[in-house]
């Protein structure tokens, strides 16, 4: 039996997150085995279907634990707070039997929120030091008539993406997410709330 199964939203946040399980000393965790795998529907589909889809494709005789992971910007459920919409999926969760060995946990707004929280990973992956890193993402932020810090929190997705194409005149890759994972700073990165409730998850399961 191995430890865990990740259903994710995209291959972004699969290359993402097996990077980041990678790394159990960095997570406060001791090793472990692991599959990470997407949702052919992306964060619409996790929302309506996750649970479900993951109690046909994940017997409990094969993985000890279960988590799911969606970005709350790109699932359609606006309506719901990204509390509730956690608790209806915890909820189904339970309902198809893994009750007390899974998670759901949401992203707000999205993925990209975890990345911006150490900076210095990003820049290096991009081969930009500091200051021109800061000068760019200033000058994008300028165009959206928005503060830095406000359209990092609001729009981490479009930020990082728009830095990506200035330097490379391409979208990030599923690799990018991976390889700027496998350097980041956690401890950074656990002042976002939805990353730190992952990484607490991970150690109430896993500890050292």
């Amino acid at each position: 039996m191995k430890d865990l199964f990740v259903f994710t939203a995209d291959a972004d946040a699969e290359g993402l997150i097996r990077s980041v399980l990678q790394r159990p000393k960095a997570l406060g965790i001791r090793p472990i085995t692991f599959d990470v795998e997407r949702h052919v529907g992306r964060d619409p589909g996790m929302v309506k279907d996750g649970p479900e889809i993951a109690r046909m494709k994940v017997q409990k005789s094969e993985y000890a634990r279960l988590v799911l992971i969606w970005d709350h910007e790109g699932s359609g459920w606006h309506a719901l707070t990204p509390d509730t919409a956690v608790a209806q999926i915890q909820q189904r969760l339970n309902g198809v039997t893994w009750e007390n060995r899974s998670a759901a946990i949401v992203l707000v707004p999205e993925l990209e929120e975890w990345i911006w929280r150490c900076r210095t990973s990003l820049a290096r992956h991009l081969g930009l030091g500091a200051r021109d890193f800061e000068r760019r993402i200033a000058d994008i932020a300028v165009g959206q008539n928005l503060p830095v810090e406000r359209f990092v929190k609001e729009h981490p997705k479009e930020l990082f993406g728009e830095l990506f194409y200035q330097k490379r005149r391409s979208q990030p890759l599923p690799e990018d997410f991976s390889n700027v994972a496998a350097s980041a700073d956690l401890d950074a990165w656990a002042s976002s709330k939805t990353f730190n409730r992952f990484r607490t998850v991970l150690q109430e399961w896993f500890s050292l």
